[in-house]
């Protein structure tokens, strides 16, 4: 049985990466070329990916199967959505801030609420609100290679989730001969994947972070601000954004190990 098929009400949750477009891209082909009603493809913006993923967005929508746009807002006090498109999208982390306003406090290595309040809510907000499905199976963008992060996944047991990929046996050699055969591509910077997802997320190593900074000083704007704002850091085992961002535009060299944090639920 072709893992990419489905027959029940399910929702992708388009990251706006490699990973997940192979993964859309093999389901739209189970389908003969068009999905079915019961398949929604819904991406959630947080206002801090980079305009090299935005685009990346738009061009899946435009040549694979269009995709939902959607952002948190805070409605009142409500956790709710608003619909966006390429044009209406937040750039300069509006999502973010909304839920940072809400909570009083910064998402960081032991609460991060950020992915579930500005992407997972979100999403499933609007496919109750326009669906009207109370059920239904997240397909999620995690590979054969990444098994400890789809047993992690799956072990949490709050959602219905799906890995086709894993089950179909897909691997990042395969995602990225795929894009290499493709008319369009994810064009981040030097071609660089830690620009992916939030630019300057905070589960990131601290020399991704410098070699980004380095490269486009503004992408610490909003962490500067929001850890100013707040008066807290983001992280606490190591310099505030601030001080990285000195560092990085210093024209120092440095020689740090790569400190990863366990990945969140954001996929490529």
């Amino acid at each position: 049985m072709n893992p990419y098929f489905i027959d029940d009400a399910q929702v992708v949750s388009f990251s706006g990466g490699r990973t997940s477009g192979f993964m859309l891209w093999h389901i739209v082909q189970a389908h003969g070329g068009t999905l079915p009603d019961n398949v929604k493809v819904v991406f959630a913006n947080t206002g801090l990916e980079h305009p090299a993923t935005l685009q990346f967005v738009q061009d899946v929508s435009d040549n694979i199967t269009p995709v939902i746009w959607v952002e948190y807002i805070n409605d009142d006090g409500k956790n709710s959505f608003r619909e966006v498109n390429h044009s209406t999208a937040s750039r300069n982390g509006e999502p973010m801030e909304a839920i940072i306003a809400k909570r009083n406090y910064l998402p960081n290595p032991v609460s991060r609420f950020c992915t579930a309040e500005t992407k997972i809510r979100p999403i499933a907000k609007y496919i109750k609100a326009t669906t009207g499905w109370d059920t239904w199976t997240d397909l999620i963008g995690l590979r054969a290679d990444e098994p400890r992060r789809v047993h992690r996944l799956k072990a949490d047991g709050k959602r219905d989730i799906v890995c086709p990929m894993y089950h179909a046996g897909h691997t990042l050699k395969d995602v990225l001969d795929f894009w290499a055969s493709m008319p369009f591509d994810l064009d981040l910077p030097y071609k660089d994947n830690s620009y992916g997802n939030c630019v300057g997320c905070f589960l990131k190593s601290t020399p991704k972070i410098l070699r980004i900074l380095a490269e486009e000083p503004a992408q610490a704007d909003f962490w500067v601000r929001m850890e100013e704002k707040t008066n807290q850091p983001f992280r606490r085992d190591r310099a505030p954004y601030k001080q990285l961002l000195d560092m990085a535009t210093s024209q120092q060299g440095f020689d740090f190990t790569e400190d990863d944090l366990f990945e969140c639920n954001c996929t490529d």
